[in-house]
């Protein structure tokens, strides 16, 4: 009984996975199965809410563990997924037979990423991360274009599983090097190992499928093709849910190499070719963001440069560095939905959304403009938003390790995000618009676009309570 209340969010996605499964069999209709789905997203958010304070590990010991890290980040997941079931009320960008199958894709996929982030044995973490994905692989699948889709759902397949290999291999050099697949024998035996460059060389292989989810150099191709190329409430989860596991698992596996007695070592190594990492990804996303056309893919290319923000934290190998990271995580999170509401609902009826198809958007709905003009000042990182002080946290672990010149880069990086950015928001407030029809926003939605404004303007004011509960999950991690 006490396994299966630490199991307890987990529970709640699968079963009401199954409950979703069986609606194309009975030929339910959508709005029946989003209902379904609505109230499935609640009840795992509150099994999520509910379980933060327990800890310990079900089924064999070493093999899954329940913290306060894995249960704030599930809380996440969670609420990700009734974000996006709000979002997907009327999916028109999704062909409309599989209109009924989408949300159990979302709701198994999130169930793989909540076992990856509870995951403390290799193998687990492993078929974790292939639930997570594969629904995701046939969800692109699923656009109204064919074309599109075929072309999206490809590229995104065939470099998520070159990615999935690539970690698979560095897993098989990690038990080469302890003997055992379990995180806590890892974590023992560092110090007699970790002058090896084989375990780091391990390491940083297995980190790839991490760096792919996350979009970050040099596993960042499939981000903006994918990003245009899916329906719109399925990118709205690929970068938002997706990104959120894929902080916190880069956040847990380099947590394994933080034993300093053994830093001098192999140590800096790692660490230089994660901040190199950083450093390309920040400046190849601002700098390709600078070219594009459309929406979604400057959102995508934007994402890679946002991977590389958040690895500036990840590679201070301090628990520092990890809290700001994980800050950043909810952070982005709160940021990218903004965006990618506007998204939905302004190309609802399109393919493919431009930038010039914000033209005049303030005419048209001002609460509309408004969420996303405070989504891109979020993710250009002025005040008050959570993007300034996100970045300020990832800022202050870099220069406590010394790295003035690493700030240096991501500053002027933000610089040059700035110009793009502001293109979008010209053509929401000084353009005039293609059409003068208003645009139709739900109470439902709108209500969501409030909440997520004033989360994104408290956690930017007041972020000291988000922060504590960043710093939780890390020491939680490290501990």
């Amino acid at each position: 009984m006490a396994d299966a209340l630490l199991f307890a969010p987990e529970i709640a996605c699968l079963l009401a996975g199954l409950a979703l499964f069986f609606c194309p069999v009975f030929e339910a209709s959508y709005r029946t199965t989003w209902g379904l789905a609505l109230f499935a997203a609640l009840v795992t958010t509150a099994a999520c809410i509910w379980s933060l304070p327990l800890e310990g590990e079900p089924f064999a010991p070493g093999i899954y563990r329940v913290d306060f890290f894995s249960q704030l980040l599930k809380a996440v997941l969670a609420l990700g997924f009734l974000l996006v079931v709000i979002l997907s009320r009327t999916p028109q960008t999704l062909e409309r037979s599989s209109w009924v199958e989408f949300p159990m894709f979302l709701l198994f996929s999130t169930l793989g990423m909540m076992m990856m982030i509870s995951a403390t044995e290799l193998l687990t973490l492993y078929v974790s991360m292939e639930l997570a994905a594969y629904p995701i692989y046939i969800a692109v699948a699923l656009h109204r274009n064919q074309q599109l889709a075929g072309e999206g759902a490809t590229k995104y397949m065939v470099q998520g599983m070159a990615a999935s290999a690539i970690s698979l291999y560095g897993m098989s050099f990690l038990f080469g090097v302890f003997g055992s697949t379990y995180f806590g024998d890892i974590a023992l035996r560092f110090d007699a190992v970790s002058g090896q460059p084989i375990f780091w060389f391990g390491l940083l292989l297995a980190l790839a499928g991490f760096l792919f989810k996350l979009s970050a150099f040099p596993f960042h191709f499939w981000a903006p093709d994918t990003y245009q190329s899916a329906s719109h409430p399925l990118v709205t989860f690929i970068a938002t849910a997706s990104k959120v596991a894929a902080i916190a698992l880069l956040c847990r596996l380099i947590s394994l190499a933080m034993p300093f007695d053994a830093w001098d070592a192999q140590g800096p190594a790692i660490q230089s070719a994660l901040m190199w990492m950083s450093i390309v990804a920040m400046t190849l996303g601002n700098l390709a963001a600078l070219a594009q056309k459309d929406l979604k893919r400057l959102l995508g290319y934007s994402a890679v440069a946002h991977a590389g923000y958040t690895l500036i934290g990840v590679q201070t190998f301090s628990t520092l560095g990890l809290s700001a990271a994980l800050f950043y995580a909810l952070a982005y999170f709160a940021m990218s939905f903004i965006c990618f509401l506007v998204v939905c609902v302004v190309g609802r009826d399109e393919d493919q959304v431009p930038i010039a198809s914000m033209a005049g958007l303030y005419q048209r709905s001002p609460l509309l403009a408004l969420t996303l003009l405070l989504g891109l000042f979020g993710l250009i990182g002025l005040p008050p938003t959570v993007g300034f002080t996100g970045k300020w946290f990832l800022f202050s672990a870099a220069l406590e390790r010394g790295q003035f010149y690493l700030v240096l880069v991501a500053a002027i990086n933000s610089a040059v995000a700035l110009y793009y950015y502001l293109l979008v928001i010209r053509q929401a407030y000084m353009e005039e618009p293609s059409s003068n029809a208003p645009l139709q926003v739900g109470p439902l939605l709108r209500a969501t676009a409030v909440a997520t404004m004033a989360l994104t303007l408290i956690m930017g004011t007041f972020p000291d309570y988000f922060w504590d509960m960043a710093e939780r999950a890390a020491a939680a991690l490290v501990g």
